[in-house]
């Protein structure tokens, strides 16, 4: 038999023994399809529009003899023509409590004297409180509330009614606009990566904790340990509860690394309290184990266990809230994002690095994560079977 000869018979030995296992040929087929489909359908999405509130008790000035301007009326109406807001009315009553529950992720208040103000001094001074938590979202809003103000101002300049304008030299009508930006959250000490780092810290924590306990927990069965435990008096559910309780240790470890490198060493803001963070990625730790206990118990070699990777793991990073918001996603993969621990995490650790919550604010959180918690060992408990792979 020549070198070719051999290569090739090694060749058709391996594509032969892949076939046969269908779990692996449908694993490589099937994920990358959902990897592809996922990414298709959030990429091309229509962008969901922020909701603005406005609170308008603008009176208007009267320009003598017969011109009566609203300012705020103005602005309102051009910030109504773009397609990136969702505009809301509200009154002063509901301002913070829109904000605080995230019905609005930004409120212009136009005060009564908003106009004569602004004839008076020949400049709008805009009252813009943000929600805060998202520093890119609070950016742009900030951006295009000032656009909008600029063109309503504009455009009134241009009606010869008497306002203060000045034309530049390309006929552009140019007039000052301040913007004087208060925050329920967060403030301008906050950049993207203050937002991004709590859903580091838990999908780092989830990731790592899962192909752990996956690839520990395979050994066991390939090297017989399983079988040898099965066969005494060992319940499967005390099996499963044993090695969440020795890989969650370690999984316990690496999240209190990762929390405590990311806020001291990376120096990322924070307001809420540490140890509540550290709850919050401890429970995401133990779920990746157990969660990593029932994808092993499927898996027959360390091949299909980096393909449950993908499978379980990168859904939860791309529909949990990590990249997108769960209220921007579509709405037909609102309830999978609801259906995956990742959100629950994220979520509870944005409210207490960016919000400052507590636990009377975040236990529903909490609660879900130890729900997938007992979910995912009973799974396993029910589907460990006697046998060596």
């Amino acid at each position: 038999m020549t070198k070719i000869q051999r290569v090739l018979a090694l060749a058709r030995r391996v594509i032969t023994q892949v076939f046969r296992d269908k779990r692996t040929v449908a694993l490589v087929v099937f994920v990358p399809m959902l990897m592809l489909y996922l990414g298709a359908a959030l990429f091309r999405a229509e962008p969901t529009p922020i909701p603005l509130g406005v609170v308008n008790e603008d009176k208007g000035v009267i320009i003598l003899p017969i011109n009566k301007i609203v300012v705020g009326e103005s602005i309102t109406d051009e910030l109504a023509k773009s397609d990136v807001f969702k505009l809301i009315v509200l009154n002063r009553i509901e301002l913070t409590r829109s904000l605080t529950n995230g019905t609005v992720q930004g409120v212009v208040v136009f005060p009564e004297e908003f106009s004569s103000e602004f004839l008076k001094n020949h400049q709008a001074a805009l009252d813009l409180r943000l929600e805060g938590s998202n520093p890119t979202k609070s950016a742009t809003i900030t951006a295009l509330v000032t656009e909008a103000a600029m063109k309503a101002l504009a455009g009134l300049v241009t009606k010869n009614i008497g306002l203060p304008g000045t034309l530049s030299g390309e006929g552009d009508t140019s007039l000052p606009v301040i913007v004087e930006l208060s925050y329920l959250y967060g403030g301008k000490q906050f950049d993207t990566m203050d937002y991004i780092a709590p859903v580091y810290i838990g999908l780092l924590g989830l990731f790592f904790s899962f192909l752990l306990t996956c690839i520990s927990f395979l050994r066991e069965r390939t090297q017989g340990t399983m079988e040898r435990l099965l066969a005494t008096p060992t319940t499967h559910l005390e099996i499963v509860l044993g090695y969440i309780m020795g890989l969650g240790l370690f999984a316990i470890i690496q999240a209190v690394v990762i929390l405590l490198y990311t806020v001291l060493v990376l120096n990322i803001h924070y307001v809420g309290n540490l140890v509540l963070l550290f709850l919050v990625a401890a429970l995401l730790a133990v779920v990746g184990v157990s969660q990593g206990i029932v994808a092993s118990v499927f898996a027959r070699n360390e091949f299909q266990v980096l393909q449950f990777i993908p499978l379980l793991i990168f859904p939860q990073v791309l529909l949990g809230g990590t990249l997108w918001a769960v209220e921007d996603l579509p709405t037909y993969l609102q309830p999978l994002a609801q259906m995956m621990p990742l959100t629950y995490a994220n979520q509870a650790l944005r409210d207490i690095m960016l919000k400052g919550w507590g636990l009377s604010e975040i236990w529903p959180n909490l609660v879900i994560l130890l729900g997938f918690i007992a979910l995912f060992i009973v799974v396993g408990a029910l589907m460990t079977r006697r046998e060596v792979v």
